[in-house]
């Protein structure tokens, strides 16, 4: 199912954050999350931009500790998404931190063209970056990362699973919204 509906959309996301404060998921646990949103002003070059993102978190999985941040911010070398309309957005790049006993055991940047091969056509032209949590539902270091068209209530959901050697599985999520209630404690 390559859309979603806003509803769907807000909802999942809701759940996945309600997961990530306060589910166990498994060998999951520890929830100390800090958010830090910076504010932008409307550019005068018209070109549409989402605001500067940083979230850190802990994580208890297989035994270990881990701390993982997720920045997000817009980046003016990534091509331009341009809608139906003739709005102009910038695409996003997330950078995923990860580090455990002081170490950092992962650091990479993410743009849309990480996950191309998971999008249609259309979002791979169309969509933008715009999501990336850990989703502690799931054993492991997994995050849901969504691209979605931009001032839409569209977009597709994937799944990554990380190593802490470096490499990462990208799957698409196909966990629909009745799913997703049932991984979480309420909300």
């Amino acid at each position: 199912m390559p859309y979603q509906t806003m509803k769907h959309f807000s909802f999942a996301w809701i759940c996945a954050l309600a997961m990530l404060i306060s589910c166990g998921g498994g060998k999951t646990s520890e929830a100390t999350g800090n958010t830090n949103v910076t504010d932008s002003e409307e550019p005068a070059d018209g070109i549409q931009r989402m605001t500067v993102y940083d979230f850190t978190d802990t994580l208890r999985t297989d035994g270990k500790t881990f701390i993982y941040t997720v920045h997000r911010e817009s980046s003016d070398s990534l091509p331009l998404i341009i809608d139906d309309e003739g709005n102009r957005f910038a695409d996003n790049v997330y950078t995923l931190t990860i580090r455990s006993g002081g170490t950092t055991v992962f650091q990479r940047r993410f743009t849309k063209a990480t996950f191309s091969s998971y999008l249609s056509k259309e979002f791979q032209k169309k969509g933008l970056l715009d999501g990336m949590m850990c989703d502690k539902s799931l054993p492991g270091l997994r995050f849901a990362v969504s691209v979605s068209l931009p001032q839409s209530d569209m977009f597709e959901p994937l799944l990554m699973k990380v190593d802490t050697n470096g490499g990462i599985v990208i799957t698409r999520d196909e966990r629909g919204e009745a799913e997703l209630e049932d991984d979480g404690d309420g909300v």
